[in-house]
């Protein structure tokens, strides 16, 4: 959600937006970028070994974070034509080592179907 305010400062009306987050919630929608797509490379065994299948596709989507003891990302990734998974990745603090591993994970997802705290 975006508040936008107004602010009267020595040259007039100056329009400032603020994105507001729940605390603990997580942030917005966001297009996967190299680091998710990194991310997500790193953790296709075990997503592979948790679904009990191989995936010729995987290709990540979107993804939304959640700051906690490290970083939970959940993360929307095409696993064939019509059908996509939603993971949540964790990633340890850096005192931790950064480690990644996949936390859970939800089948038979569309595209359409949004990234949710799971």
């Amino acid at each position: 959600m975006k508040l936008s305010f107004f602010c009267f400062l020595l040259f007039g009306l100056i329009p400032i937006t603020f994105t507001t987050m729940k605390c603990g919630g997580t942030g917005d929608h966001k297009p996967a970028d190299d680091t998710i797509r990194a991310i997500c490379a790193q953790v296709k065994g075990a997503v592979e070994d948790h679904a009990k299948k191989s995936y010729a596709m995987f290709e990540p989507h979107s993804y939304k974070t959640q700051v906690v003891a490290g970083t939970n990302y959940f993360v929307k990734v095409k696993v064939a034509d019509d059908e996509h998974v939603h993971l949540r990745v964790h990633k340890s603090l850096p005192h931790a080592g950064e480690q990644l591993s996949l936390h859970s994970m939800q089948h038979a997802k569309t595209e359409a179907c949004p990234i949710e705290h799971f």
